[in-house]
């Protein structure tokens, strides 16, 4: 497992991106820029001279320019990205337009409105246009019409916004009072591809509200299929969280692994010729692709469809392309559109759950084998599991502060019936269109919906599910990472050199804990 960095080029690669982004973050490194390039341009250039006058002890060159490529390209584009939450603007009132480029979310009193200022009052225009703010408009008729691509202009004071806000690319953030804003019926509403899949998820929300009679079924079929969660109340939210089901909400990996596999399932007729896996792959990325856009193009949909994309290419030409490169092509493409993306929990979470899926899981499978197709399916939904779980106990720790302990038996639970809705919902949706509401079509989808409810707080009723306060800081989650991964090393290699590793890890723990103290 140590020579992965030597068999996955782009694993390396991602690595030095990310390296580049790091420093930038907590050391601007701007000045310096103009002279990394210059020295990367440099060793790449005498490392073909090398190659050609055969100077191989010189080749080292060519990966030390990448490398400074690399890192002063990520250290560039993160001083760009940040630059667009930056808010140089006092507080007092200013004439603002924006346009709307995200669902309204509802809180008691107000809707939370994310906005891009197309234009403002002459003196800051240059310093604002083309920043993203969070405005609340008081609930009210005109409010609660509004949606993505609406323009509005409002009087607003202002103010920077939190450092987790700011790593969204949101500048600023500010309450409109009721007089203060108007919606601009004279501009068209913008037709980006993001704001017409948003348009379209809402329609599909429409028909599913239709069908769904209870609030709190509605707002979890909503989060489950087309991840939306304005709906969804605070303790619902909560339980999921409770019980490590968190990541059932957020339309990823799993849900497109789920969507995938059902349709795989429906065209296996086709075989495993090549040509046949060709045309399933052409028939099958449209479908996913188009799953992605009913559901809003949230990056996290963005990053499963792409790896599935990937795999999927792969899979049509026989080669195994769910491996550390496909995690690394994604995961450099999405920093490389947007580097803040790297602080975003859910990024973190979901590729540190993808690796360890990739690492771990091989190994757990093989520890039991089985022809029972039941017992099958329980067993890799298990290794799955508590594959996924290792990745990601040391970053739900550290932001949540809390240790899920039936995080098994909730995947056990609640991973079949998000199959069966996954499965529901769609077809409940389609028919709805077709013939209107009649209850007794819908009586599976909601009875399943009930019965989910019900699971996910009977779960979060039990007094030892979750430990709580669990407080670790930055240090403390690097060396929870370095212990996990020479645990792994050490029982999967079974080498006393990482046994070792270990004890000096703890040695050091020890050491650090004596200082502080």
């Amino acid at each position: 497992m140590l020579n992965i960095f030597y068999r996955f080029p782009f694993i390396r690669i991602l690595l030095f991106f990310i390296l580049g982004i790091v420093f930038q973050y907590y050391r601007d490194i701007s000045s310096y820029f103009i002279y990394i390039s210059i020295l990367s341009i440099l060793f790449i250039a005498l490392s073909f001279f090398s190659f050609i006058y055969k100077r191989y002890e010189w080749r080292f060159l060519f990966g030390l320019g990448l490398f400074l490529f690399l890192f002063s390209s990520a250290a560039f584009t993160t001083k760009q990205a940040w630059t667009k939450s930056v808010w140089n603007i006092d507080s007092a009132m200013y004439l603002y337009e924006g346009r709307i480029v995200d669902e309204l979310a509802r809180k008691p009193k107000t809707y939370l409105c994310k906005v891009e200022i197309v234009s403002a009052e002459k003196s800051i225009a240059q310093e604002v246009i083309s920043k993203k703010i969070i405005i609340y408009l008081p609930i009210d008729s005109l409010s609660k019409s509004l949606v993505p691509g609406d323009y509005l202009t409002f009087y607003a004071s202002l103010k920077p916004s939190e450092l987790y806000l700011k790593k969204q690319s949101i500048a600023a953030i500010g309450f409109v009072q009721k007089n203060k804003w108007a919606l601009d019926e004279n501009k068209k509403r913008y037709s980006s591809l993001k704001l017409r899949a948003l348009a379209t998820r809402r329609t599909l929300l429409d028909h599913l509200s239709e069908i769904i009679p209870k609030q709190e079924n509605f707002s979890l079929a909503a989060a489950l299929m087309f991840g939306y969660k304005n709906e969804m109340d605070r303790d619902m939210r909560q339980a999921f969280a409770n019980i490590g089901a968190g990541h059932i909400l957020a339309v990823s990996g799993l849900h497109f692994s789920i969507i995938f596999g059902m349709i795989c399932s429906s065209v296996s007729f086709l075989g495993r010729t090549p040509r046949s896996r060709l045309m399933k792959q052409i028939f099958l990325l449209p479908l996913i692709w188009g799953f992605a856009f009913l559901t809003g193009l949230s990056p996290s949909v963005i990053r499963a469809a792409t790896m599935l994309s990937l795999w999927g290419v792969g899979d049509a030409f026989f080669r195994k392309s769910f491996t550390l490169n496909t995690i690394g092509v994604t995961a450099f493409s999405m920093l490389l559109y947007n580097p803040l993306y790297l602080f975003d929990v859910g990024f973190q979470l979901s590729f540190t759950a993808v690796l360890s899926i990739v690492l771990v899981n091989p190994y757990l499978v093989r520890l039991y084998e089985t022809r029972n197709p039941l017992i099958k399916y329980l067993w890799d939904l298990c290794c799955v599991s508590i594959s996924a779980q290792i990745g990601v106990l040391p970053i739900s720790i550290y932001y949540f502060n809390q240790l899920p302990l039936l995080f098994l038996l909730t995947n056990l639970c609640v991973i079949p019936l998000t199959n069966i809705l996954l499965l529901l919902i769609p077809l409940s949706v389609f028919l709805v269109s077709l013939f209107g509401n009649i209850p007794i079509l819908f009586w599976p989808l909601n009875k399943t919906l009930d019965f989910f409810v019900w699971i996910v707080k009977s779960l979060d009723d039990i007094s030892f599910g979750t430990l709580n306060s669990i407080q670790i800081n930055l240090e403390e989650l690097i060396f929870l990472f370095l212990v996990l991964f020479c645990i792994l090393l050490f029982l999967l290699k079974k080498r006393i050199v990482y046994f070792y590793l270990l004890l000096i890890l703890a040695a050091f723990q020890v050491f650090y804990y004596l200082c502080q103290s």
